[in-house]
């Protein structure tokens, strides 16, 4: 297969792709949820406590709880799932979509207050905008694979968490191909045969040489039957332990 036909995957073409994207949300805002009216509600409440799986992992980190933890929610789309009540800890939420200036004004149409807001921000950029090591854990949901260079964007979510700190990874597998490379969906993540892989048509990269420089806490792959009908979820736990490389990564 050629280069030529890969999708164009440049800053235009992405913006163009976006409009289904955020069609997606402003309907979900103006029906509160849609089909998901529970999961509305729980990003709308400011006492929404914080999920559990964040507050599990932080535990596992051996984050004392006397401390403001810094999280960032990256790919958030309007709101972020998190939660940001915790009998354990100060959270300081931040929450960044590349669409944000788009759900700010839908946001401000449906009067939504009282929960972080998003602000412009792009897995590409993240080490730029927010400095190597700010975080103490940093949460990607469902939205690695809608950036325009995942490679890139994995090593920035990983540069901006501090040692001793984590990434949360959660992705539907495949959905490029399950959605026929429709708006965002231009890339496939899929852990198989014990490795995480990034594809794009018949190409594919292990993502594993990254991802093992530093400490993988856990790999949660959905059962068969999920993952043949589209459904199911893997979720991956990582604790930064080195600096990354990104060079040393690739040479490996």
């Amino acid at each position: 297969m050629g280069q030529t036909s890969l999708p164009n995957m440049d800053i235009d073409s992405w913006r163009e792709r976006s409009a289904e994207e955020v069609n997606f949300w402003e309907n979900w805002i103006f029906t509160e949820g849609s089909r998901w009216p529970q999961e509305y509600k729980r990003r709308t409440d400011p006492t929404t406590p914080m999920a559990k799986e964040v507050e599990n992992f932080l535990d596992g980190l051996g984050l004392p709880a006397d401390r403001t933890v810094k999280i960032l929610d990256i790919g958030a789309g309007p709101l972020s799932f998190i939660g940001t009540n915790s009998e354990k800890y100060t959270i300081d939420l931040t929450v960044v979509d590349p669409l944000a200036e788009e759900y700010n004004r839908l946001l401000d149409q449906k009067n939504v207050t009282g929960v972080p807001r998003p602000e412009r921000g792009y897995f590409e950029t993240a080490t730029t905008q927010f400095g190597a090591e700010a975080f103490d854990l940093v949460w990607s949901r469902n939205s690695l694979d809608h950036a325009l260079d995942p490679v890139l964007g994995l090593f920035n979510l990983l540069n901006v968490c501090r040692i001793g700190g984590g990434l949360l990874l959660s992705f539907h597998p495949n959905e490029a191909e399950g959605g026929n490379y429709a708006g965002l969906h231009q890339w496939n993540l899929d852990y198989r045969d014990g490795e995480v892989v990034l594809s794009q048509k018949d190409r594919m990269v292990s993502l594993m040489p990254l991802l093992q420089q530093q400490k993988i806490v856990s790999i949660s792959q959905p059962e068969k039957t999920q993952k043949k009908a589209g459904k199911g979820r893997v979720n991956i736990k990582v604790e930064k332990i080195v600096e990354c490389n990104l060079s040393q990564c690739l040479i490996a």
